[in-house]
């Protein structure tokens, strides 16, 4: 099944972290695959909340995803947060806690989760992160993203015909197939 990255876009907010490059906007340390950027907490348990990519995934069934977060412990012991993945109305998808001992970046992942039945475009396109560190500990933040497992929208006609698959069949008859209804009485 295809898959689909979204990355962060927005800042929802945002508590005391230095970004690598000072001042630009926070999102863009944490989205650009780029080690050299990143942001850290400048002061325990601090928490960001970034809002993500929207997809255009019209029709799609959204199957399951994982969260990562790209870090490493700063100079004062390891690092340790909470990452959670959020609907627009702050439920959280999924809520884990991570530990790095490692002073270089690496990605941790949440299981992967599956959406709930029914999860619309509309639903992924609401989706943000939020990060808080925990235990009085520094983190180093340099990517945050999120991975999509999910299935296309059928397109073409819904039937094989004649031998052809259905989605190799863009019209029958000169009539595109998103008007046809019915062929020879058949759904």
């Amino acid at each position: 099944m295809p898959t689909i990255i979204i990355r962060p876009n927005s800042t929802v907010s945002v508590g005391n972290f230095s970004n690598s490059t000072g001042g630009a906007i926070f999102h863009n340390f944490i989205n650009d695959q780029n080690d050299a950027t990143f942001t850290n907490n400048t002061r325990a348990n601090e928490v960001f909340t970034v809002g993500l990519d929207d997809v255009s995934l019209s029709g799609a069934t959204f199957n399951s995803f994982v969260l990562t977060t790209r870090t490493k412990k700063g100079g004062k012991g390891n690092a340790e947060w909470n990452a959670q993945l959020q609907t627009s109305g702050g439920s959280a998808l999924c809520n884990d806690n991570f530990t790095s001992t490692s002073s270089s970046y690496a990605d941790f992942n949440s299981s992967s989760t599956s959406f709930s039945g029914g999860f619309s475009e509309s639903d992924v396109n609401g989706l943000k992160v939020r990060i808080e560190t925990i235990n009085n500990r520094q983190c180093f933040f340099a990517e945050v993203f999120v991975t999509i497992d999910y299935t296309a929208a059928v397109s073409g006609y819904g039937h094989d015909v004649n031998s052809v698959g259905s989605s190799s069949i863009g019209k029958i008859n000169s009539v595109a197939t998103a008007s046809i209804g019915k062929v020879n009485s058949v759904d």
